[in-house]
């Protein structure tokens, strides 16, 4: 496929290097996948699937873990040299993020033998396998929860910020984790198991102004009710509930001991035939709680149900919602010796024996409450240090992780003290107004200074550079369909200073709004169409997809066949990163005319990317409308890695059509 258009004069000089392209004549189309010997992805490429939405391997509707090993031949062929999948434990929503089991596997996605197949899949391959693990909350359905909820006293209930009240706790830091109350993140929970069945000692004592209630567990014997009919005093209990007679033990004193079963509690009556005229007392509103061997105030005017067991109604936060409670891991400094946090690292050293080799983080910035504080960053060493240290046992080489700090590049940087690598959410906000504006010309300088910004917090700081992913309104939308706008980001993703991640879908061209943009979050989360729409993934989003887009000619099939098509742009770049050192782990320069300081020239986007082995490449993009010519006297011309457009080369001059984009070995 053509590709690029040079000068007569200089095309039959080109020479090609080591990770250049050879030029085609016009009109021809000679596109076959890429393919990779060992060792040959040297681009660090990490693609982005939704276990749910990628492959069907049993036409149940849903995509599970065969499936995405029946694919990795096309993952291969776009050079990926990972994959990120999403939460794969069992929960209680589609997307999985509400994980109920971090040592179980979702039975929708297939067995853990499934699991372990693509991974030896996958690894044949070269291809990484990194698992989303989600360290700030729970599903609401975890037994963790389960049991923090059975009791205050129960171990698991410190697993959680659980509160009566949550501002006076947050505001005497009893949650150390916690700098603010904000109503909207506490939900109602109600705390103790109610009821009782067992053999216990009623007191009641009336002889004060305070009249009391004591209740005990006891081993005496039982007693029948009392059959004295002169004692006006009753226990009104069980369901159904019944009238039992006290036994008077002293002045105004009144107690009894039986075998109860109430799934509820207890009234105190003075009247058996009547509810009226102040003879039914119970507790307090509010304080309907019993506590074995506390007396319980009696009262007539609200006369609560009093309950056995220790139910109370209470709160708990879960910044993302009542059905995700947050995970309370105490103070920071001793992080790493709480209960949860134990818990988790025996999970994540389950999946790291297993073979998988990184993870990618959820939310890190919300774990510790102070985004912009040390906590965080302090938090995630922790984590990543214990992973490292279960990773070395197999392992001569360090753990993957990335984390989701989704802020502005300054805020990001303290965050790589505790982490390898952090997804960069300003390459999009900044590329996508390169695209908008048609304005090139800052971009370089914007990242190198990102870079340097990283690297004075960590020197070896990997900032994972994307597009969009699937909490995100997609590129196609944002940039109105635009197929060369959508052309040119692959292009810039791919050669720029980073490890680009490729989100399903937007290798071919998929769009939709999120829920911030007045869409649903399951519009961003499209299933691939691999060659019919009949055979997609599409029982999880619950009808709630665009069969506009989900439709054979979008598939991969037909785009793999269409010359002109994004998938063969991503083909093409993704290859030309793989197989020149300078793109595939180079750092970023400015180039010495087209930089920021060139607005005459805005449009083009210019920088060099130099590799750690010296070799060196020259990037140059036109966002323009109109073609640049550009003047570059200092630079090799004559070796190109891979072009977007038209590109025309005479001389020392460079011609980038609209929307061009082009790479010349240096």
């Amino acid at each position: 496929m053509k590709k690029a258009f040079f000068h007569a004069l200089i095309f039959a000089a080109l020479v090609v290097g080591a990770c250049g392209k050879t030029p085609q004549p016009s009109g021809t189309d000679d596109f076959a996948i890429p393919s990779y010997a060992s060792g040959e992805k040297q681009g660090h490429i990490t693609y982005q699937l939704l276990i749910y939405t990628f492959a069907d391997s049993n036409s149940d509707g849903i995509g599970d873990f065969k499936g995405i090993e029946s694919k990795l031949d096309y993952l291969d062929g776009l050079g990926v040299s990972a994959i990120w999948l999403s939460p794969a434990h069992p929960s209680d929503s589609y997307h999985g993020y509400d994980v109920t089991d971090y040592s179980a596997l979702n039975p929708d996605f297939g067995s853990e033998a499934d699991f372990r197949s693509l991974l030896d899949a996958a690894h044949a391959k070269g291809i990484k396998v990194y698992m989303d693990y989600v360290l700030n909350h729970t599903g609401k359905g975890h037994p963790w929860f389960a049991e923090a909820k059975k009791s205050v006293e129960n171990p698991k209930f410190k697993w959680y910020h659980i509160s009566s009240d949550p501002a006076t706790d947050i505001a005497t830091r009893k949650f150390p984790m916690l700098t603010g109350y904000y109503s909207n993140e506490w939900h109602d929970v109600t705390v103790g198991e109610i009821g009782y069945v067992g053999r216990l000692h009623f007191k009641v004592n009336f002889s004060g102004s305070v009249r009391t209630l004591t209740v005990t567990e006891s081993s005496d014997a039982a007693q029948a009710p009392n059959t004295d009919s002169s004692v006006k005093m009753f226990l009104w209990i069980g369901e159904p509930g019944k009238a039992v007679r006290m036994y008077k033990t002293g002045d105004s004193i009144y107690e009894i001991t039986m075998d109860v079963d109430s799934p509820w509690g207890v009234l105190v009556r003075t009247s058996d035939t009547s509810w009226d005229g102040g003879t039914k007392w119970g507790a307090p509103k509010g304080k309907n709680v019993l506590t074995f061997g506390e007396p319980l105030t009696l009262s007539t005017d609200d006369a609560q149900d009093i309950l056995f067991g220790a139910a109370q109604a209470m709160k708990f936060q879960g910044a993302f919602g009542s059905w995700m409670p947050d995970i309370n891991y105490g103070a920071v400094e001793n992080a790493c010796t709480s209960e949860p946090f134990k818990a988790l690292t025996v999970s994540a050293g389950k999946w790291i024996d297993m073979g998988v080799d990184g993870f990618r983080l959820d939310a890190v910035k919300h774990i510790y409450s102070s985004e912009n504080g040390r906590e965080n960053p302090s938090f995630l060493k922790q984590w990543y240090d214990t992973c490292n240290t279960l990773y070395h046992k197999n392992h001569n080489s360090d753990i993957y992780m990335v984390g989701e700090v989704w802020m502005d590049a300054s805020d990001v940087a303290p965050y790589y003290e505790g982490l390898p690598a952090c997804f960069e959410f300003d390459f999009w906000e900044r590329l996508k107004w390169v695209l908008q504006q048609r304005t090139g010309c800052y971009f370089a300088n914007d990242l190198i200074g990102y870079r340097k910004t990283y690297a004075a917090v960590r020197s070896n700081a990997i900032p994972a550079t994307k597009l969009t992913n699937h909490d995100e309104t997609r590129a196609a939308t944002i940039l109105n369909k635009d197929i060369q706008k959508l052309k040119q980001a692959a292009a810039f993703l791919m050669s720029a200073e980073g490890e680009p991640y490729i989100y399903q879908g937007e290798e071919l061209g998929y769009w939709g709004k999120d829920s911030d943009d007045g869409g649903r979050d399951e519009f961003v989360r499209a299933p691939i169409v691999w060659d019919k729409i009949y055979s997609a993934a599409t029982k999880k989003l619950d009808g709630h997809f665009d069969m506009t887009m989900l439709n054979d000619e979008i598939s991969v099939a037909a785009q793999e066949a269409d010359e002109n098509s994004l998938l063969r742009v991503y083909y093409e770049w993704t290859h030309a990163r793989n197989s020149c050192a300078a793109l595939a782990g180079g750092k970023m320069s400015a180039h010495p005319k087209y930089n920021n300081n060139n607005t005459q020239d805005k449009a083009v986007a210019a920088w060099y990317m130099t590799a750690s082995d010296g070799s060196k490449a020259l990037v140059l993009h036109n966002v323009g409308a109109s073609a640049a010519t550009l003047s570059l006297p200092d630079d090799k011309l004559s070796d190109i890695a891979v072009s977007l457009g038209e590109v025309k080369v005479s001389g020392s001059t460079v011609e980038l059509g609209a929307n061009s984009s082009a790479v010349f070995v240096q």
